[in-house]
């Protein structure tokens, strides 16, 4: 109503300047919702002979689409009953002042109104030009919204604001006279920091929204909805503004395809992917060592090896920043590079400890070692293997196989067990009426020698029949030896073995003795014929006794029994060398070496 008094009063100004004649003052148009009210402001002027008229009771009539009062009539102020739309002159028709509201307005209320006045005596006139046209809406009008910058004021250009500025939505509704409350207003998307505020007036209401633009907001639809409260029920218009935000790359990411564990040799493509507004302009790859290696947002590696496995960098970057992630490219193969070590060393001595370790170059790492020995028996699993006693029995070659899930890869050491030589208890010698045949089987590693030593003063190579040996295995020799039945006087012969570690012996003198003593029937019918013969028999036992005693003394006067001496070798090599001769005190013995 304030403002219909200001309107009143203005009007009452201007009356008092301008010429009198007859005129009137209107809106060429006015908006109404359906349902509601509608105001039309309306002043008039009539000439100075008609005043006292209209200090009467003057009457305000509307006309609609047309000047026929009996036809086009559709509001009398005096007579309510015959108003085809109900209403109220709130102007002063006395002050010339017009203005009307028209209460709920409906669609068939469209149209051409004309203002007619009505006064005592010859005061009846109809204001022709101009009228106001009246358009009923069915709903409100809709709100506007409007961004502003807190820096810059109102944005035109696209909408676009850059990542981080403070701004403004304001969403604005025209407001109706009649209402009983104002419109409410309502955003549909509330970011979690703002501010937000309403006002209004008699022209129309507001709501601002204050916040900090971030990427979240981008293509974002921020619809506000305004809210009329009618007489019997509400109505809702509602407009919406889509926001552009600016902003650097955000949740960038790298995939791997066909995926990011490979097979050594196969292909692999990474590609990088990153939101940003504007697009990503630039991708660059780097190695984590900080080598650049491409410059596209794909980056294809046709043949892989070992050395692609690692960090892969992808950095994406528009004019309003960067950002940088990384992805693990797995490169797998089966086991390589196999290799056995041995602690402390691939030679040991005989009951020691010895401890073989086993390792491969494999990704993923190797998920079994397995360990076999040459005749193909399991004999341990884990990449380490000790034995804690060797004996001869471990020397040889000891496999290992790694294994993964891509493949698996073999490889081999060589136990070497030392051991000093070791004569075998089953050497023994033999005889028949003519010969005395011996054996001697030596066993040690490294490989030993073996030496046959007499004691005696002198003897011939014939009293040696032969010398044969043979290799029983790699770490055993064995060796034959035939002595005639004439040199059965000897009362030592000794086999020897040696090698770096030690020396081993075995001496045949008692079986030498029975040897020589063999029984058989003409030596049973010599002796029957030594009995008869007495005196003979005691001559030939002087002999014998003079004979021995020089052998003793011989032996007194020399230091060392010569020797035949025979080392292990191969079976190509293997034969019988005469060496040299060797003197004791101006005796001569004869030494066979094996080689």
């Amino acid at each position: 109503m304030k403002t219909v008094d200001k309107f009143i009063f203005v009007y009452s100004i201007f009356q008092a300047v301008l010429c009198r004649e007859f005129s009137i003052t209107l809106p060429e148009s006015v908006e109404a919702l359906r349902g509601l009210c509608v105001l039309i402001p309306c002043s008039f002027q009539i000439e100075e002979r008609y005043d006292a008229d209209l200090r009467g009771d003057p009457t305000g009539i509307w006309l609609k689409d047309g000047i026929d009062v009996e036809n086009n009539k559709v509001f009398n102020s005096k007579v309510n009953t015959e108003n085809k739309i109900e209403g109220e002159i709130i102007g002063d028709l006395l002050m010339k002042n017009c203005t009307t509201f028209f209460y709920d307005i409906r669609q068939s209320d469209s149209g051409t109104y004309y203002f007619r006045l009505e006064a005592l005596g010859k005061l009846k006139l109809t204001y022709n030009s101009p009228s106001v046209s009246v358009r009923v809406r069915a709903s409100p009008i809709s709100p506007s919204i409007t961004l502003y910058k807190e820096d810059q004021g109102e944005v035109e250009d696209h909408n676009e604001v850059v990542e981080g500025t403070s701004v403004s939505l304001i969403c604005s509704a025209p407001a109706a006279p009649c209402l009983l409350k104002p419109p409410t207003f309502k955003w549909s998307f509330l970011p979690e920091e703002r501010r937000q505020e309403q006002n209004h007036n008699t022209s129309f209401s507001y709501s601002k929204l204050n916040f900090n633009a971030t990427h979240l907001h981008h293509g974002l639809d921020f619809t506000c909805t305004a809210t009329y409260q009618l007489q019997n029920h509400n109505k809702s218009v509602q407009s919406s503004y889509t926001l552009h935000v600016l902003y650097g790359p955000r949740d960038t990411s790298v995939s791997v395809s066909p995926s990011d564990s490979v097979l050594l040799g196969s292909s692999v493509s990474l590609s990088c992917s990153s939101d940003a507004n504007p697009a990503v302009l630039n991708y660059t790859w780097y190695r984590e060592n900080g080598e650049q290696i491409g410059t596209r947002d794909h980056l294809t590696i046709n043949t892989t090896d070992s050395t692609h496995s690692g960090l892969y960098y992808c950095r994406a970057q528009n004019q309003h920043g960067d950002q940088n992630t990384s992805v693990f490219l797995d490169v797998q193969y089966g086991p390589r590079n196999t290799s056995v070590s041995v602690s402390p060393s691939d030679s040991v001595l005989l009951g020691s400890s010895v401890s073989l370790s086993c390792s491969s170059d494999a990704n993923p790492a190797v998920l079994n070692y397995t360990w076999y020995r040459e005749n193909g028996e399991q004999i341990g699993t884990g990449d380490h293997l000790t034995i804690n006693t060797t004996d001869s029995t471990h020397s040889g070659l000891y496999y290992c196989r790694a294994q993964n899930q891509h493949g698996d890869q073999n490889t081999s050491v060589f136990l070497d067990v030392q051991y000093a030589p070791q004569v075998s208890p089953s050497s023994n010698c033999n005889s028949t009426q003519d010969l005395i045949m011996c054996s001697c089987e030596v066993r040690g590693n490294p490989s030993p020698k073996l030496e046959w030593s007499f004691s005696v003063q002198t003897f011939s190579s014939s009293e040696v029949t032969s010398i044969h040996v043979e290799s029983v295995c790699n770490m055993s020799l064995k060796s034959f030896i035939t002595i005639r039945q004439s040199f059965i006087d000897t009362p030592t012969l000794q086999c020897i073995g040696s090698n770096n570690l030690g020396v081993d012996t075995h001496l045949f003198n008692h079986t030498l003795s029975e040897c020589g003593h063999t029984a058989d029937p003409h030596l049973v019918l010599s002796l029957s014929l030594v009995l008869l013969h007495c005196v003979g028999f005691i001559g030939v036992l002087i002999y014998k006794l003079m004979q021995l005693s020089r052998k003793i003394n011989f032996l007194e006067r020399v230091d060392t029994y010569p020797s035949l001496e025979l080392s292990a070798v191969l079976d190509s090599n293997r034969g019988v060398q005469e060496s040299n001769r060797a003197s004791w005190g101006g005796n001569t013995a004869q030494v066979l070496l094996l080689e």
